[in-house]
C-alpha cells in the first residue's frame, strides 16, 4: 500500500474574492416539539452566541408524546375553542432572540380526527385542520407574535420501513394534495404575505416520486408556493438528494422564484444516542466538510441542521446537550457564523478529504479547516493580501471547541475528522443583528456557477456572474413603500481582484404585500464578476 499522506497545505488569499458568499441566514436550525419553552428560556445564551436565521419546528399538534400540556383546538356543544398561548410562548422566546420561527404545522389533534384514530388521521372533512391552521396564522400579529414561515404538515410520505405504517400522516399523496391544496389557499388569503411552503419530504432517495404531482398541482391550479422543502440525514446521499430535487424544480419555469428548503439536516444518518459519535467531535468537522456543498446549490436558500438541542426521546442529535451544555458541534458552528460573509481565495493541497473556507471584511479574516481524511495531518497555512495570523481554535478529541489559543501561523495538528478555526487580525468577529429585510430569488437565469444573496440584517445584496454573462437577478422586500430614489445605494462590481469591471447593477421597484420588492439585476457583465449593493434603509426597522 502507498504511505498515508500526512502534511497538508492552506493556501489563502485574502486580497482575491471568491464566491458564493458563507450566508450565514442559509445555515439555521430545526427542533422537535418535544423541546419546551422552559428550555428555550434555559438555553437563551446558545441563541445568541450562534445568532440563527430560523429556528424550524414540527409542532406537534395533538400528539399525545408531545409535551403540551392544553389541546390546540376543542370542540363542545357551544361550538370551536383555540388555545395558542403555549405555541405562542415559544414563539415568543425565539422573537426576543431575533430568530425567525418556522413553523411546520402538524399534527392530528383529537377534535379533528376521524373517529377512533389517532394523531395521525385526519377526519375525512380536512376543513377543520385548515381552519386551526388559518386561525392560528390569522391571528398571531394581534397576539405579538410573527411567523417567518409556514409549512404544511411533516414527512406525510414517511412509512416505516419494516412495517409500512404510517409514521406521521395515514393519508397518501391524493391526501396529502388535498390538504395543501385548501391549507395553502386559505393561508395565503388570510395572511397575503405568509411564506408558504412544503410537502417536507422525508426521503427523496424513496419518494421523490412525490414532487412532481405535487408541483403539478401548484403550477396548474396557481397555488402558493413560496419553498419546497424536503429532509435528508446523512453526508454520503446529500448530493445526489439535492441534485435530484433541484432538477426537478428546475423543471418548472413557473416556480422560477421558489426556493428550496433541506429544513431537516445532519451529516450523520439518524442513530443518535446518548454519548454516541455526534456528541463528539467528529460530527463537527463533518458539519465543516458539508459546508461547500450547503452554500454553493444556489437553488438552496435555508438549511436547517437537526437539531439545535437535544430533545430526548432517543435522540440526542442537537448542537447543544439535554443539560445545556454546548457539544463541540456548537462551537464549529458558532465560529462559522463570525466569519465574515465575502468568501476568499483558499487552495488545500497535499491530502484528499481536508478542506477549507476562508473570509474577510475590513478588520479580520477567517479560515475553517477540516480533515476528513483517514489520518492525522500536519497543517501548514499561508496567508497572503489580509491580516496577521492572531488565534486557533481547534475541535477535536483533547480540545471541545469552547477554548481559543494564540497563533503566530505555524504548522497545527489537525486530528482526523477535526476541524480548526483560524483568525487573522484583531477585528470584531461578524455579529448578525435583526432581521429587517426577507430576501426574494429568481433563478431564471440557470447561469452555470453564478450565485445570488440578500444579507436581511443589512440588505446587503451580492451576486456572481459565474460562467455566462446572461442577466441575472434578486430582490430584497422592504418595509412600506419606496422608490428607487429612496433607496440610497452603494453599488460595485469588481473582478476577483476587487479592480472594476464590465457590468451594470440595474434596479426596479414592485408593490407586494406588506412592502416594496426592490429588484436588483446584473447585466452586461464578463464572466466572473463580483457585484454588490448597499441599502441605506436605517430609517426603517423590521424586527424580524
Amino acid at each position: 500500500m502507498k504511505p498515508v499522506p500526512r502534511h497538508a497545505q492552506v493556501a489563502i488569499d485574502f486580497g482575491r474574492l471568491a464566491g458564493p458568499p458563507l450566508a450565514r441566514d442559509r445555515i439555521s436550525l430545526f427542533n422537535s416539539g418535544l423541546v419546551t419553552a422552559a428550555t428555550y428560556r434555559r438555553d437563551a445564551e446558545h441563541f445568541r452566541a450562534s445568532a440563527p436565521e430560523h429556528l424550524r419546528i414540527d409542532l406537534g399538534w395533538g400528539a399525545e408524546w408531545m409535551p403540551w400540556t392544553r389541546e390546540v383546538v376543542t370542540r363542545d356543544a357551544d361550538g370551536v375553542r383555540y388555545d395558542f398561548e403555549e405555541t405562542d410562548e415559544i414563539a415568543r422566546v425565539l422573537g426576543d432572540l431575533g430568530v425567525r420561527p418556522y413553523w411546520s404545522y402538524c399534527y392530528v389533534p383529537r377534535a379533528l380526527r376521524a373517529p377512533g384514530a389517532d394523531w395521525r388521521t385526519l377526519a375525512q372533512d380536512d376543513q377543520p385542520w385548515v381552519d386551526l391552521v388559518v386561525e392560528y396564522a390569522r391571528g398571531a400579529a394581534g397576539r405579538g407574535v410573527e411567523i417567518g414561515y409556514h409549512e404544511i404538515y411533516n414527512e406525510p410520505d414517511l412509512r416505516d420501513e419494516r412495517t409500512a405504517e404510517p409514521v406521521f400522516f395515514a393519508g397518501d399523496l391524493d391526501d396529502y394534495l388535498s390538504l395543501y391544496r385548501r391549507a395553502s389557499r386559505a393561508l395565503r388569503e388570510a395572511v397575503p404575505g405568509a411564506r408558504i411552503g412544503g410537502p417536507a419530504l422525508a426521503s427523496v432517495a424513496r419518494n421523490a416520486d412525490w414532487l412532481r404531482p405535487f408541483l403539478d398541482m401548484v403550477v396548474d391550479e396557481e397555488l402558493p408556493l413560496d419553498f419546497l422543502s424536503f429532509h435528508h440525514y446523512g453526508t454520503y446521499g446529500a448530493p445526489s438528494a439535492l441534485a435530484t430535487v433541484v432538477r426537478i424544480l428546475d423543471d418548472y419555469p413557473q416556480l422560477d422564484q421558489v426556493e428550496l428548503h433541506l429544513n431537516e439536516y445532519n451529516s450523520f444518518t439518524i442513530d443518535y444516542p446518548r454519548g454516541g459519535l455526534q456528541d463528539s467531535y467528529l460530527l463537527a468537522g463533518a458539519f465543516a466538510a458539508d459546508l461547500p456543498l450547503l452554500l454553493g446549490t444556489r437553488r438552496l436558500t435555508r438549511t436547517s441542521w437537526a437539531q439545535f438541542l437535544d430533545s430526548g426521546n432517543d435522540n440526542y442529535s442537537g448542537m447543544v446537550d439535554i443539560d445545556g451544555r454546548a457539544k463541540p458541534l456548537f462551537h464549529a458552528y458558532r465560529f462559522f457564523q463570525e466569519m465574515p460573509v465575502d468568501a476568499r481565495s483558499v487552495a488545500v493541497s497535499g491530502v484528499p478529504g481536508v478542506g477549507a473556507l476562508a473570509s474577510a471584511d475590513e478588520g479580520r479574516g477567517a479560515c475553517l479547516v477540516w480533515n476528513r481524511s483517514t489520518a492525522d495531518v500536519e497543517v501548514s497555512v499561508s496567508a497572503f493580501g489580509g491580516h496577521p495570523a492572531t488565534s486557533l481554535r481547534l475541535v477535536d478529541s483533547a480540545h471541545p471547541g469552547d477554548a481559543v489559543v494564540a497563533w503566530d501561523g505555524g504548522p497545527f495538528l489537525l486530528e482526523r475528522g477535526a476541524v480548526a478555526g483560524l483568525v487573522f487580525g484583531d477585528g470584531e468577529p461578524a455579529r448578525t443583528g435583526r432581521r429587517r429585510y426577507r430576501a426574494r430569488y429568481d433563478y431564471a437565469d440557470r447561469v452555470p456557477g453564478a450565485w445570488t444573496d440578500v444579507d436581511e440584517t443589512d440588505g446587503v445584496v451580492r451576486i456572481g456572474s459565474g460562467e455566462a454573462t446572461r442577466p441575472i437577478r434578486v430582490g430584497v422586500e422592504v418595509p412600506g413603500t419606496v422608490s428607487e430614489a429612496d433607496l440610497g445605494l452603494e453599488v460595485s462590481v469588481v473582478d476577483r481582484e476587487g479592480r472594476p469591471a464590465p457590468g451594470t447593477l440595474e434596479t426596479a421597484t414592485e408593490t407586494v404585500a406588506g412592502g416594496t420588492a426592490v429588484w436588483f439585476t446584473l447585466r452586461d457583465a464578463a464572466p466572473h464578476v463580483f457585484a454588490r449593493a448597499t441599502l441605506d434603509r436605517q430609517d426603517q426597522p423590521r424586527d424580524l
